[in-house]
């Protein structure tokens, strides 16, 4: 079996050598941890939502899932300046940790219907919807909360062969779009200075996203601490 490197970038070592096309230039002040997650989670969370989506102020954002990439779509979202910005996931903390990012409204989709209580929250349906799961019944929940309009963007992947079911006529009557988003459309060059300026401004924040801080010879157990839902990202600070 054949083992490639992750967008060319991917290893666990001190020291790799990569294209400069790959490289893109922080701040000497951005703290080391912070800066680590600019790579993947934030541009792609955040970009989701600034790039490829381009949401305006004033629009509605449901987002699923509140783990490190969703809770990027949250500030994204705030940067954006959206009117509601409603969180959806199966974990009460991972909530909590949405709110502290800026969510407006929260959902518990172990307690209740999410497509009704999106319709409650949003009676016209939702202008942007960012599913960070990549399951099939998220997926189509996210398509039937949808605004006249709106659009469903596919960012998560929990398995390659899910698929999702789309009715031509509901799609055509509502004039929905379905996106597939790849690492949130980003410019590395140009989003990850931007980004890091955000955060040494204190608009953005990445400080909540480092959950724990691990040395190289570690990185088995960091893998393992991920299974705790509560988590957001372990970053190998020492080498």
């Amino acid at each position: 079996m054949g083992l490639f490197q992750g967008f060319g970038l991917g290893g666990f070592a001190e020291r790799a050598l990569i294209h400069e096309n790959q490289l893109a230039v922080v701040p000497k002040e951005m703290p080391f941890a912070q800066a680590a997650l600019l790579g993947c989670g934030v541009v792609t969370g955040a970009g989701a939502v600034l790039n490829t989506a381009n949401v305006k102020p004033g629009e509605s954002v449901v987002i699923f899932g509140a783990g490190g990439v969703g809770l990027n779509a949250v500030s994204g979202a705030r940067l954006a300046g959206a009117s509601r910005i409603v969180v959806i996931d199966i974990q009460p903390k991972r909530l909590d940790a949405a709110r502290g990012f800026g969510a407006t409204d929260v959902i518990d989709s172990t307690t209740c219907k999410p497509v009704e209580v999106v319709r409650d929250l949003l009676p016209g349906g939702a202008d942007h919807v960012f599913d960070f799961v990549g399951l099939k019944v998220v997926a189509e929940e996210g398509l039937a909360m949808l605004a006249v309009g709106g659009a469903l963007y596919l960012v998560g992947v929990a398995k390659p062969e899910v698929d999702i079911s789309l009715n031509i006529f509901g799609a055509i009557g509502g004039q929905k779009r379905v996106v597939g988003v790849n690492f949130g459309s980003t410019n590395a060059k140009r989003d990850i200075p931007m980004y890091a300026q955000l955060y040494l401004q204190g608009r953005m924040n990445l400080d909540d996203l480092v959950s724990k801080r691990i040395a190289l010879r570690e990185v088995n157990d960091g893998y393992a601490a991920l299974k705790d839902g509560t988590l957001n990202r372990v970053v190998v600070t020492s080498f």
